[in-house]
């Protein structure tokens, strides 16, 4: 069967009219229009339903097919072999980070500044110690697996995913040169007291003891990397690197400014920490003690 423009058009209508249930609008159809009866034999085929299906996908694109079979009465199968018939896709949806405006002058400055510099000497991002804190949640990794948004063109949609979880073990990790430095665990949520603790006790006495004893590595060129956290922003923490690290470490608005929102330009975060949550998640953790001892073992 054939419908007009018009007569598609008082389908989809008639669809949200009634619930979104495809059958009542079926039934409100063939009752205005006898000579163009619906058969609901097979729904399948019928264009009504399927301009149904389709309009609902269109005006609310994340419900699942499994939600719409419910809604509607029409198998799961059927409405998947709807949409891939008019060439839908479930699009995965993709976590991103926000960008401001200055963001992008201010990475290519960091870039170009840290590209002369490396120009000028070869060693000096072996030298540099980049930094970064992570959670690890009992549960795992966030899995998308079953978040679709349905589509007959990629929307490129976005989710702000929020983090925070009671289960869970906050940690700090360096990577300095060819060597990790870690994994430190912190006890609760990040503060200036915690991390100026983690600094002095550990971070930059273990920093001094490869210097030290390795000669690939130059004191003068010793420089530490952190990002524009507001922990790391407390005015003892900068005291504490300016004493130790005078005019040698990149952060918020120091010596060597660290443009915000760059979760790229690290090696934690472009590899470190995926590939440690991929080992440590093979399977999943049963303790918050178990999950500990993997994430030692891994980074040894």
């Amino acid at each position: 069967m054939v419908y007009s423009t018009a007569e598609r058009v008082e389908i989809i209508e008639l669809f949200f009219v009634n619930g979104k249930c495809a059958n009542q609008a079926v039934n409100v159809f063939n009752q205005r229009y006898g000579d163009k009866h619906v058969s609901r034999k097979h729904p399948v085929r019928n264009e009504a339903v399927e301009v149904g299906v389709l309009g609902h996908m269109v005006l609310e694109p994340i419900t699942s097919t499994r939600q719409l079979a419910t809604s509607t009465g029409i198998s799961a199968t059927s409405i998947c072999r709807i949409l891939k018939s008019h060439k839908f896709h479930p699009y995965k949806i993709k976590l991103v980070q926000e960008l401001n405006e200055d963001d992008f002058d201010r990475r290519l400055h960091f870039c170009e500044l840290i590209s002369q510099r490396a120009t000028e000497n070869h060693n000096f991002i072996f030298n540099i110690c980049f930094s970064d804190e992570a959670s690890f949640s009992l549960n795992g990794i966030v899995n998308r697996h079953n978040c679709r948004y349905w589509s007959d063109i990629n929307p490129h949609i976005f989710h702000e995913a929020h983090t925070q979880h009671p289960q869970k073990l906050n940690v700090w990790a360096g990577i300095f040169g060819d060597h990790i430095i870690g994994p430190y665990f912190i006890p609760g949520n990040l503060t200036d007291e915690t991390y100026l603790q983690l600094l002095e006790d550990f971070a930059y006495p273990q920093l001094v003891d490869l210097v030290e004893n390795n000669p690939d590595y130059s004191e003068n060129l010793l420089t530490f990397q952190q990002d524009g956290a507001p922990p790391h922003y407390a005015l003892a923490v900068r005291q504490f690197l300016n004493e130790n690290f005078p005019s040698h470490w990149i952060g918020r608005r120091d010596p060597i400014e660290w443009p915000a929102r760059s979760p790229d330009l690290t090696p934690l975060d472009f590899f470190f920490w995926g590939h440690l949550k991929s080992k440590v998640y093979s399977t999943p953790p049963g303790t918050l003690e178990i999950l500990r001892e993997r994430i030692v073992n891994e980074c040894r």
